[in-house]
């Protein structure tokens, strides 16, 4: 099970790795970015590509020690669980309909949005390793994703150069509010409010933003508290071993 861990976490951080890679390179060189710069700012501002770099480095650091453990690895593996199997959720359920990739964002897309967020939630579950969970980490898993929330309402506060897109040869935007997902845009599609996660709680501004925000932190609670129940299941009702420091 070492090696075939080993194996499995290698091939998903390989796709993963490729894919960023290979989103920032389309950032930097698109000739509606704005630029080399301002274009991979943008990319690397997504909760997609967040998550998608914390489940990359956990895949690495498992495919070079399976067995690993720690407090930091354990926070560190719920953290980028729970983050990237929302961005899996949510772009299946709310963003792929709308979603319209061309040429290397058709594999980016793929790998962002599909492979290394499933791939990831299955390795957990085939290879652990496990017990790693505990109910104290539930709570801190939210630091990362809150630093998120807090640079993406921030950085749409001010106005920017926002890029365009080249698959629909959309220009580049000049002096913009810009928000990354409709769901947390204050003003999407001039409507004055945000596109509501749930249908019917909604309200205008940033009174709509943090609805939606409450949406999110409820569901990335339950979905840290529901993997220290896989681990703690899957482990046959092994607690982790207690770490000192």
């Amino acid at each position: 099970m070492i090696t075939a861990a080993r194996v499995y976490h290698l091939l998903v951080a390989l796709v993963g790795t490729s894919a960023l890679a290979i989103s920032l390179f389309i950032s930097a060189t698109s000739p509606v970015s704005g630029g080399a710069l301002n274009g991979m700012i943008f990319t690397l501002s997504y909760f997609t590509v967040w998550s998608n770099i914390f489940a990359l480095i956990i895949n690495w650091a498992l495919f070079a020690d399976p067995t690993r453990d720690g407090k930091g690895f354990r926070w560190l593996r719920m953290t980028s669980l729970v983050m990237i199997v929302i961005t899996g959720l949510i772009y299946a359920i709310i963003l792929a309909a709308s979603a319209n990739p061309c040429g290397w964002g058709v594999y980016t897309n793929m790998g962002f949005h599909y492979i290394v967020p499933w791939a990831t939630l299955l390795g957990f579950l085939i290879f652990g390793p496990r017990p790693r969970f505990t109910w104290d980490l539930v709570p801190k898993m939210m630091i990362i994703p809150v630093l998120w929330l807090a640079y993406t309402l921030i950085h749409g506060a001010v106005t920017v150069n926002a890029p365009g897109d080249t698959c629909s040869s959309t220009p580049l935007t000049t002096s913009t509010f810009w928000y990354p997902y409709p769901f947390i845009n204050v003003d999407y599609n001039g409507t004055g409010a945000p596109s509501p996660l749930v249908p019917g709680l909604e309200a205008q501004g940033y009174a709509g933003v943090g609805i939606n925000l409450v949406v999110i932190i409820i569901l990335g609670l339950v979905m840290a508290s529901i993997f220290v129940g896989l681990d703690r299941l899957l482990s046959r009702g092994r607690k982790p071993t207690p770490l000192n420091g």
